[in-house]
């Protein structure tokens, strides 16, 4: 059955403008019939939940079938603004992205920035959910309430850049923003992203493959409703005091962004080399931001409402070698993947890499570790019959093993599937060489080096991921952002630096919830908010009396509803590990037999769940669950 054609339109003229931050419309798509719909949820719902990752875990729980395949059409596809995107506070130009995992079989829930999640809130809808799967290829088109489905037959094979442009012309709106996939998403890559708007990616975990495996190519929106306040002076005093303070306490994010932070990262020892094998990588300086910003900057980018510009825009023509600077710049993450973990010190080589991965719609750190784990199997022999292997230190085969990934080609068709995966296939040994949390690759904070970060890859509902989570460093010098936090919350900083104890999983358990907190909210992990200024901005945004307590509270939520998600597909306090490399001590390099122990990090996970009020097999009890206000039907 064809659904290309069919619309719905939305009645705006009782839009809340003015009175409050959120539309009470949530779009429903279902793609088996094309029918287009929307739920109006009660205020509580919103206070409960904010948004974001919140919105996302709420839905999954509530219709997603357990153990449902993550490619089965019944996964749902959910786009979610935040409660506080979109409004004038800086660092709110971000929304989230979720389903079901492809790659681990947990959580997908990915946060981008951009201008794609304050247009949905201006085209009247605040979150997106998408259902079934089209019989041909198609794209949505929503404007100011209206949604139609539209034809994408011809934008299917086309990279992220080619099918924006495409959409553009198609539509004659030069100002669209959009949700694509590109080739990596299409082939259903267990690690393929969503791009926003070119160059910003919901990126891990594989939600381009979940769009790509509904046949759905692009979402592009365009809005005219302001997003409202209800309280506009208590907004005004949290404006006041982040204009007051970002170019003091965000300067490293005004001069270079997180590519400034390479060297940095290389010389303290967070940044893996040679897939965890190495302490030094020589040549690392000229992957840090002031070595490459000469030849390679062309401008900075921002997001909705930010004034920071931390966004690179990079174009380079020489070598051979074209980068366009659609898909903006490399960050530090991408730059640690593309580089040091596969021992390559090639700043050009780097930037054409994340250009491929934007244009073909992949997640730059899995993609990275999984090259660099194939590298290392190719280095012990452990992979035979192919026309092509990449090799370590090797930009060329960089650059192939990209293509090859996204097109699933040859050796490439293995890398898709991810690096655990790959390593069950091919045994014992390469067992030993893999470096993943819940099979998703580890991002480019060496949990050997950041043990409190170590337990947050093994804990995390979606797997291996920094974002939510502590970065011991970060919370180790007075003043630090984090720092702040904790002692607003009334811990005493700032925390050691090395290993786990009470006291730093008592600043572990305030910083996740309010990680969570920011990820429905959703709101950008780079400004210096505490909790006060988020209950303040909730206040202004919905009128709510809110305080620090319940950001904390609201967080605290989110992490027991992504561990519930975790109990009902099958998972178990075993699966709260870290793969055998995690553990490698290395011999040489500023980190030299560092690093936890397996048993060291199990016996901290039961101190944690014993003070979330989880049992000693780490699934909440029903008293935590009570308090809370969670009552999910959980199927294990």
């Amino acid at each position: 059955m064809s659904i290309i054609g069919n619309t719905f339109s939305a009645d705006l003229t009782n839009a809340p403008s003015g009175e409050k931050s959120y539309n009470s419309r949530i779009l429903r798509i279902n793609l088996n019939n094309g029918r287009i719909w929307v739920e109006e949820p009660e205020e509580g719902f919103y206070r409960k939940l904010i948004g974001g990752r919140g919105f996302i875990l709420h839905y999954l729980l509530k219709e997603l079938p357990p153990q449902t395949d993550a490619l089965d059409p019944r996964n749902l596809l959910i786009f979610a603004p935040g409660v506080l995107t979109g409004t004038v506070l800086p660092g709110t130009g971000r929304h989230a992205v979720g389903a079901k995992s492809p790659l681990t079989g947990a959580l997908a829930s990915g946060e981008a920035g951009g201008w794609f999640g304050s247009e949905l809130k201006r085209a009247g809808y605040d979150a997106i959910i998408i259902e079934g799967r089209s019989e041909v290829p198609i794209y949505l088109w929503i404007k100011d309430g209206i949604v139609e489905i539209k034809n994408a037959q011809h934008l299917w094979g086309k990279t992220v850049g080619d099918t924006h442009q495409a959409i553009a012309d198609e539509l004659g709106e030069t100002k669209i923003r959009s949700a694509i996939i590109g080739p990596a998403g299409e082939n259903l890559v267990r690690f393929a992203a969503v791009i926003h708007d070119n160059n910003r990616a919901a990126g891990r975990s594989g939600l381009g493959a979940v769009m790509g495996s509904k046949n759905l190519k692009a979402i592009v929106v365009r809005g005219s409703q302001k997003v409202g306040l209800a309280d506009k002076a208590l907004m005004q005093t949290v404006q006041k005091w982040i204009n007051a303070n970002y170019k003091t306490m965000m300067s490293w994010a005004i001069t270079y962004g997180t590519s400034g932070s390479v060297k940095f990262n290389h010389d303290s020892g967070g940044t893996a080399i040679r897939n965890y094998l190495d302490g030094t990588l020589d040549g690392v300086d000229n992957l840090d931001a002031r070595s490459f910003f000469d030849y390679l900057l062309k401008d900075r980018d921002t997001c909705n409402q930010c004034p920071v510009r931390c966004k690179l825009v990079v174009e380079y023509h020489d070598r051979g070698m074209d980068i366009d600077p659609r898909y903006g710049g490399p960050e530090y993450e991408t730059i640690g993947a593309m580089g040091p973990l596969c021992a390559i010190n090639d700043a050009v080589a780097v930037a054409k890499a994340h250009e491929l991965c934007s244009a073909y719609g992949l997640d730059t750190i899995s993609t990275g570790a999984t090259i660099a784990f194939t590298m290392e199997c190719a280095e012990k022999e452990l992979l035979s019959g192919y026309d092509f292997l990449p090799k370590f230190g090797d930009a060329d085969s960089l650059i192939e093993s990209i293509h090859r990934i996204a097109r699933r080609q040859g050796i490439g068709n293995e890398m898709a599937e991810g690096s655990a995966r790959m390593a069950q296939k091919l045994g014992e040994q390469a067992q030993y060489m893999l470096a993943v949390a819940r099979n998703q690759e580890l991002p480019l904070h060496d949990p050997r080096y950041k043990h409190l970060c170590a337990m947050g890859y093994a804990l995390s509902a979606t797997g291996a991921d920094h974002q939510h989570n502590l970065i011991d460093n970060f919370a180790n010098f007075p003043g630090s952002e984090v720092c702040l936090r904790l002692e607003e919350m009334g811990v005493q900083t700032p925390l050691p630096l090395w290993g786990i104890n009470e006291h730093k999983i008592e600043g572990f358990v305030y910083e996740t919830a309010f990680k969570n907190f920011l990820d429905s909210a959703v709101i950008c992990h780079f400004y210096p908010y505490q909790f006060k200024h988020m209950a303040d901005a909730l206040g202004g945004a919905c009128g709510w009396d809110v305080t620090s307590t319940e950001i904390y509270e609201i967080g605290t939520r989110i992490i027991n509803m992504g561990r519930l998600f975790l109990i009902r597909e099958g998972f178990t306090e075993k699966d709260d590990n870290l793969s055998a490399r995690a553990f490698y001590k290395l011999p040489n390099g500023p980190i030299a037999g560092k690093g936890l122990t397996p048993e060291e990090l199990r016996y901290w996970l039961q101190k944690y769940y014993a003070r979330m009020g989880w049992s000693s097999e780490g699934i909440p009890l029903p008293a935590t669950l009570e308090s809370l206000k969670i009552a999910y039907q959980v199927i294990s």
